[in-house]
């Protein structure tokens, strides 16, 4: 198994160690099928039962078998490999399942990897192992292991795509700018489905290939990001996300604004500035704030300063108030009112129709008071409407604040 491979693993091993030290606790039944019995002997975990021989006869020479093949550097035989999966089909707890998943991964290659998947197959695909087996398949073999997924009832693709991604970003990214989903017969049946379209699944996996991308380098994450916001997928925003994670554990800030500041000027933008200025807020707003003031002052700086006042305004609304109160009259503030006007208007919407009104600039004025006015009319709407008449508020905003 390759190096990349143990690295992402690296939990899966802990767990083992953390059970092999704590083992003697455990007990495990086995329930393997009659069939697979008949093949080779099941593995199990000898529960201290002296009447289960042929339980602790069968775990004993599994696991000589595992031994051999770790010394040896071989792997498990097809017959230990069924008798592993069948255990792992009949464990009861997340321990043990842990525990035979982890050797499962340990024994992964793309030959016998369709043979294993067998026995997670019943997983939930939402389940860490379904995703952590496919991510290791398409991180050894690429298009087969996501190919292979064409034809599942799970999404084997998304985790098989993450994983090729992160081993081999290069041709996991040429294979997605090419896919010719319409034109290729394998895709009808899923394309037949009611709920799937071409543009749909190329945007679900467009966001897998992201998070396979950011571990291994955000930056091209990043480019790959752009190229897919500029062809119009609007799922561009939610790929972002992963990306800023990455950027900020760097603990560089530096780095960190850089990178920002090489997004060119768009609603992407705009919504990155939000997410990572509301990230810092929820720690430090001060800090949020210190940070904004060195970056250059348009629309995304406006959107992080925002997200940092309506992040403040729900730690401490009394606060972030004076903070804005000393400021004095720019775009800042009027970022800064709207951020806070739109927080604490679930609370109190009297006080965030103040706030929202306050704001200069008329178009964002006008904005944060049809935001404020939806949820003040859904919380008391005799008193919203009695706002309404004296708002001077064009119709159409009035409109849109009632629905009507």
């Amino acid at each position: 198994m390759n190096k990349q491979l143990f690295t992402h693993l690296g939990w899966a091993l802990v767990a083992v160690s953390a059970f092999v030290l704590g083992s003697k606790f455990v007990t495990e039944k086995s329930t393997a099928a009659s069939d697979a019995k008949k093949k080779t002997n099941s593995v199990t975990i000898n529960s201290g039962d002296s009447s289960n021989s042929s339980g602790a006869t069968s775990r004993k020479r599994s696991t000589s078998s595992q031994d051999k093949s770790t010394k040896n550097d071989r792997p498990l035989s097809e017959a230990d490999l069924i008798a592993l999966g069948e255990e792992m089909r009949a464990a009861k707890g997340p321990i043990a399942r842990r525990l035979i998943f982890a050797e499962i991964l340990k024994q992964l290659t793309p030959e016998n990897a369709e043979l294993l998947r067998q026995y997670i197959a019943h997983l939930p695909p939402s389940s860490s192992e379904y995703r952590d087996f496919h991510y290791a398949w398409g991180s050894m073999a690429g298009k087969d292991a996501v190919v292979f997924g064409i034809g599942t009832e799970g999404d084997d693709m998304g985790p098989a795509i993450a994983g090729w991604a992160n081993a081999n970003p290069t041709d996991a990214i040429a294979w997605l700018k090419n896919l010719d989903m319409e034109g290729n017969p394998a895709y009808d049946n899923l394309l037949a489905h009611p709920r799937l379209t071409v543009d749909g699944l190329t945007s679900h996996f467009s966001r897998s290939l992201v998070s396979g991308l950011v571990d291994t380098d955000p930056d091209l994450a990043t480019d790959f990001v752009l190229e897919r916001f500029e062809s119009g997928d609007k799922s561009a925003h939610h790929m972002m996300h992963a990306i800023v994670g990455a950027q900020f554990q760097t603990g560089d800030p530096t780095k960190a604004t850089n990178w920002i500041e090489s997004i060119p000027e768009s609603s992407l933008k705009n919504t990155t500035m939000h997410r990572v200025a509301g990230q810092i807020a929820s720690e430090n707003p001060q800090q949020a704030l210190n940070w904004l003031q060195g970056t250059p002052e348009n629309e995304s700086r406006a959107h992080g300063i925002g997200a940092t006042l309506h992040t403040w305004a729900g730690k401490d609304p009394e606060e972030a108030a004076e903070h804005i109160s000393a400021m004095p009259a720019s775009s800042d503030k009027d970022a800064a009112a709207y951020g806070y006007a739109t927080r604490v208007v679930h609370d109190n919407p009297a006080a965030a129709i103040d706030w929202a009104s306050s704001i200069q600039d008329p178009e964002s004025r006008t904005s944060a008071l049809v935001e404020t006015g939806r949820v003040f009319i859904r919380k008391n709407p005799e008193a919203a409407r009695q706002w309404l008449e004296n708002s001077n508020l064009p119709q159409e905003a009035i409109q849109r604040i009632t629905g009507k």
